[in-house]
């Protein structure tokens, strides 16, 4: 018996050494291109193994994966002479037949051929397969079957194949090839998470197609953070953003399938399930619920991989040191001198959607942004863009742009809204704000931050901005071509229209027209002008001499209004002797840059040499005040009250010549500034002012004109006008023809614009100023309202006030809805809304409160402030508890006054409030000073900041972390605390529900060694001590350092936790047997926080006190045996005695 059990211990000990791959040197026979697997047998005879006799094929038009727009029609195999077995490649990479139909692919000829069946194992060897084929013009697979074939599996992961020539009845074939490239790494630990929420099943309106992005490699997918996957079966209703659909053809594998091929539907919704196959992807199941696909380009037909919103669960999220947020961090130094350099071409303007062959490389959402950013452009200092360019994507889909302009020094840090363009509509996307800082030296910093997800594939654009090395009012080319003179059309070019994007653009130019000095146009020039079809005309004023070089916003006119397309933007600069240097760029279509020359009459001075420029006198002659001369306006049918009329009027028609001031009946009005329901004024789309009227300082300004239609308050951008605030409080209007019928100028009845007005008996521009008679104001009740930057002076419903600026107001999303910001901290909440949309609304500043009437807003910088604590501010404040989060609400209340005409029934209550969920996941996998693994929780707007954080203490005090590395010795005591910042101590607990470890970091690993279970220490390691848990933010325990066997020296904590309101009184955990057997029943589902790893160094009093956690059960079993024969020899010998 002791022989026995002796064998069976040294034979369980050798298997243990097979497992354990130790190495057993063989002699491999080496053959022409292959190494011999060592566990062939001795009478395998090489000179007849296909596996190792065969001819190599590397066509590269054999790739299923090429496009089928590639006419690659010429090859046929039924004119090759094959003979024995081959071996395929693409372009000098191991291939493989394909499985797997795709249509409308001919390989190389016209009609494909593939497998009718899936490739054999090893274990299989030859074996006889069918193959199909299917014509380069259908979508229909299997339409012929050619000759079977031998296919056979061999050592080394390849195939080999006895192709025979094919059916000569099928037109062209040709037999099809694939790359599936070597997995390194496990795909389920090794992916790139793709968090495109616009592709769900759910979303509709757009057509973004996949073949427009960069693929590469293996994805997981998310909604929104949450996992979510492929679709198994077609759909047959408009969605995931594209024209095709693409979803799997078969169901998800099983995680023992391991990677897995299958093929992929392409399905138009308005046609039959699967209409067309796509490129078949590889997918892998992978522990933890979820999938890995790798992704590859579609054909290039707008299709796109849908994800299923059914499939939609929630995940552990892991988060690593770099990615943690910084937001609730203090800044407690400049970042104009902190900063990352950030220097990427493709961010530039220039890249528009016409270049880098339709790719869309770039993906922000998918950068881990960490602190503050500088710009550059090869090496130029560069700064975000302020505008929106027309089918701009900076190297990705969608082009972000900064909403308001840039800080001034003494500004420092301001925060600025970001937009995102879609082919021509500038603000198709709104992303996150973020923090903007001017610098001395005449640069920017940004801190940038993950974009909003569900905006496709963003980019932070930029443009450079670098100051010229020599004063361009000195150096510059002349540009005389009367072609472009805003007047001439290019119908006068014998229809030849004219294109700047083929002029090689270099440096500076100064305009010309006839050799008269000119400029460009700074208002709308009409379509087919300037010798092109697109003129370009400067949007915004020219700069100052003081202004230096600046930066210009340039519009494209067009079909669909005056800046039917934005171009790239220009720089200008205001010369010595009157006039403007600008330095020209490639537009973005075909367009011209236009030319008009000034009416003005000037006297300009000599230019001085360019070492001592003194600034030139230059005198204009007084132009004639509008205010005094103008066409009285007087038609009823123009009120914005006079809706769904019979007789529909377009200004068009009209002859506009001058200045205009509007009146119903007699009393003085104003155009709207504000939309206008369709259908008014005596039109289909009525004209408003887009922009705000001017104060009387403005002067003349120039106002953007919008016409309501189709649901879209600017769905016509009409052309521009001119108007002027003037004493006595009314507003005088340059009109021009707007671009299209049936368009008309409204008249706002509620507005009475003067403060007493006679009537004008008759008023022309010779006689207005002795035929008017006005009775003035002194008072300007403008000075009284302080607006800010973004707000300006005006009268609503007969009030003055602050109304929205053009930006603030075109963004605000519906007429009820308001810009407000929330931010949550640990008790306390502020809240701002945003004070001109209030007025705008009928509601004054002065009348809101929260809850508690005595809890008041206050101004700042346009924005009402309201804020409340949970201490002696409380304001009433409402916190509750359901389950899964706290809730802080409250409610912004407001009623209107009871001076002039604001509103005097309508009710405002805002109703907010901070979440703050009670569970939080974190996971580390390096070092730290100290060791420590922190997450900081950065919440949507309206939701909670917290962190939670695990420390491991070097002693019982726990006064000393860790620092750096931790090296541990066996049976060394361990001190571990969990805590929670950024919440009220007074109100919450932290509770520890499960703690354990692992030898690598992964929560979810198989192998684990339970610490703390059920909020209480595992019964099965008395080392381990519950020191505090569940009675204030931080909890605490301790264990003996341990180590896993399969040659682990390493541990990784986890913490399953979750935050629990004191006034439950159910925080505090009793850890006897039956708390233990109660607490089992109700155990919920927490996420996981991470620490590691915990290093084992060895000492030599070690060797003998080794205490592990048992991995291989050979060895356990022998160890077993070893105890029951030391048992045995104790008997055997007890009975000789």
């Amino acid at each position: 018996m002791m022989k026995f059990l002796i064998s069976l211990c040294v034979l369980l000990i050798i298997g243990e050494i097979i497992n354990a791959q130790t190495t057993i040197e063989i002699i491999n026979r080496q053959t022409t291109s292959e190494m011999i697997n060592a566990q062939l047998t001795e009478n395998t005879n090489s000179s007849i193994d296909p596996c190792y006799n065969y001819t190599i094929t590397d066509d590269y038009w054999r790739d299923i994966r090429q496009s089928p727009y590639q006419y690659y029609t010429e090859h046929d195999d039924t004119l090759i002479e094959w003979s024995g077995w081959y071996r395929l490649y693409l372009n000098g990479q191991s291939a493989q037949m394909s499985e797997w139909c795709v249509s409308y692919m001919g390989c190389g000829g016209y009609t494909g051929l593939y497998l009718n069946g899936s490739h054999p194992t090893l274990e299989d060897g030859v074996v006889t397969r069918d193959v199909l084929g299917t014509h380069k013009w259908q979508n229909q697979w299997g339409s012929y079957r050619s000759t079977s074939i031998q296919v056979k599996a061999c050592p080394g992961d390849y195939y080999v194949y006895e192709l025979v020539k094919p059916d000569p009845l099928i037109p062209r074939p040709s037999y099809c090839a694939v790359v599936f490239q070597n997995i390194s790494s496990d795909p389920c630990y090794n992916y790139e998470s793709l968090d495109r929420p616009w592709r769900a099943t759910n979303e509709t309106g757009d057509f973004f197609c996949d073949h427009f992005f960069s693929w590469s490699g293996w994805y997981r997918l998310f909604y929104y953070g949450m996992n979510i996957r492929m679709p198994e079966t077609c759909i047959t209703q408009p969605s995931c953003n594209a024209y095709m659909n693409l979803v799997l053809n078969g169901l998800h594998p099983q995680i023992e399938d391991g990677v897995v091929t299958r093929e992929v539907c392409a399905t138009f919704y308005f046609s039959g399930c699967c209409e067309q196959k796509t490129n078949p992807i590889r997918v892998k199941a992978c522990p933890g619920n979820y999938y890995v696909y790798e992704l590859i380009k579609p054909d290039d037909r707008c299709s796109g991989y849908c994800t299923d919103i059914s499939t939609i669960s929630q995940v552990t999220l892991t988060v690593s040191p770099q990615t943690i947020t910084g937001s609730s961090i203090v800044l407690n130094y400049d970042p104009c001198s902190n900063y990352n350099t950030l220097d990427n071409d493709w961010r530039s303007t220039a890249n528009t959607y016409f270049m880098h062959g339709y790719v869309n490389a770039h993906d922000d959402t998918l950068v881990e942004w960490d602190g503050w950013y500088r710009l550059f452009i090869n090496g130029s200092s560069a700064q975000m863009l302020e505008w929106c360019a027309s089918y701009m994507d900076c190297g990705g889909f969608s082009s972000l742009w900064l909403h308001g302009s840039h800080p001034q020094l003494e500004d420092g840090v301001v925060t600025r809204e970001v937009y995102g363009s879609h082919n021509y509509q500038c603000s198709h996307y709104r992303s996150d704000p973020i923090q903007v800082k001017a610098c001395p030296g005449d640069y920017y910093v940004y801190k940038f931050t993950k974009p909003t997800v569900s905006i496709p594939a963003p980019v932070y654009c930029a443009v450079s901005y670098t100051t010229p090395s020599v004063d361009p009012c000195y150096n510059y080319t002349s540009l005389n071509e009367p072609w472009r003179l805003t007047d001439t059309s290019y119908y006068y070019n014998h229809y030849n229209a004219m294109c700047d994007y083929n002029v090689e653009w270099n440096g500076w130019y100064r305009l010309f027209y006839n050799n008269q000095s000119a400029q460009m146009p700074e208002s709308c020039v009409n379509q087919y002008m300037c010798g092109s079809y697109n003129p370009l005309w400067l949007n915004g004023s020219h700069p100052q001499l003081e202004d230096g070089v600046v930066l210009r916003h340039v519009c494209a006119s067009g079909w669909s209004g005056c800046c039917a397309y934005t171009s790239q933007a220009i720089r200008v600069k205001a010369c010595p002797g009157d006039y403007y240097v600008y330095e020209f760029v490639k537009p973005i279509l075909c367009a011209a840059y236009c030319v008009e020359v000034a009416n003005q009459i000037t006297t300009t001075a000599s230019i001085p040499l360019i070492e001592s420029i003194t600034p030139p006198t230059t005198t204009t002659a007084p132009p004639v005040d509008p205010c005094y001369n103008y066409n009285v306006l007087d038609e009823s049918w123009r009120a914005t009250s006079n809706q769904n009329s019979s007789q529909l009027m377009c200004d068009s028609a009209v002859s506009w010549s001058g200045w205009y001031r509007l009146f119903i009946n007699g009393q003085s009005v104003q155009m709207p500034d504000t939309c206008v329901d369709e259908n008014s004024c005596g039109t289909n789309a009525p004209l408003w002012l887009s922009g705000g009227h001017p104060t009387l300082e403005d002067g003349v300004v120039t106002r953007d004109v919008c016409g309501h239609w189709s649901n879209n308050c600017c769905y016509f951008q009409s052309n521009p006008i001119q108007v002027k605030a003037c004493p006595g409080g009314f507003y005088v209007y340059e009109f021009v023809r707007p671009n299209g019928c049936n368009l008309a100028y409204c008249a706002d009845v509620r507005f009475n614009t003067s403060y007493t007005t006679d009537t004008p008996e008759t008023t022309t521009t010779e006689t207005a100023a002795e035929s008017t008679t006005m009775t003035t104001d002194d008072r300007n009740p403008c000075s009284e309202l302080n607006c800010s930057k973004e707000e300006r002076c005006g009268m609503k419903n007969g009030v003055y006030g602050c109304l929205c600026n053009k930006g603030h107001q075109k963004h605000r999303a519906a007429q009820d809805s308001f810009d407000f910001n929330e931010t949550c901290e640990s008790s306390s909440v502020s809240m701002s809304v945003s004070r001109c949309q209030l007025f705008e609304a009928g509601f004054s500043a002065e009348h809101l409160h929260l809850n508690d009437p005595s809890c008041r807003g206050t101004v700042q910088n346009g924005r009402v402030e309201f804020n409340f604590d949970n201490d002696q501010h409380i304001c009433g404040t409402n916190l509750v508890a359901n389950g899964s989060h706290f809730i802080y609400s409250n409610y912004i209340v407001g009623t209107p006054g009871t001076e002039g005409l604001i509103s005097r029934v309508r009710i405002l209550k805002l109703s907010f409030s901070c979440v703050y969920p009670q569970t939080q996941t974190l996971s580390m996998n390096v070092e730290i000073n100290p060791l420590q693994s922190t997450v900081h929780k950065v919440l949507p707007s309206g939701e909670g900041v917290y962190q939670v954080r695990m420390v491991p203490y070097v002693d019982e005090e726990f006064t000393q972390p860790f620092t750096g590395r931790v090296d541990a010795e066996l049976d060394q005591e361990m001190h571990v605390e969990v805590g929670v910042e950024g919440v009220d101590s007074r109100q919450f607990a932290l509770v520890m529900d499960t703690c354990w470890a692992t030898p690598v970091n992964d929560p979810d690993y198989s192998l684990r060694w339970d610490l703390i279970t059920e909020g209480c220490p595992n019964p099965e390691d008395d080392t381990v001590k519950l020191l505090q848990n569940g009675v204030s933010t931080s909890s605490r325990f301790s264990f003996r350092m341990f180590i896993f066997t399969a040659n682990s020296t390493k541990l990784y904590l986890h913490c399953a936790v979750h935050l629990c309101l004191l006034s439950s009184e159910q925080c505090s955990t009793a850890c006897s047997e039956q708390r233990r057997e109660r607490r089992a029943l109700d155990l919920h589902d927490s996420t996981s926080l991470s620490l590691g790893p915990l290093v084992w160094s060895e000492r030599s009093s070690d060797i003998q006190t080794v205490e592990r956690v048992q991995v291989s059960r050979a060895s356990g079993l022998c160890g077993s045996l070893v105890i029951l024969l030391i048992s045995l020899v104790n008997l055997l010998a007890y009975l000789n005695i």
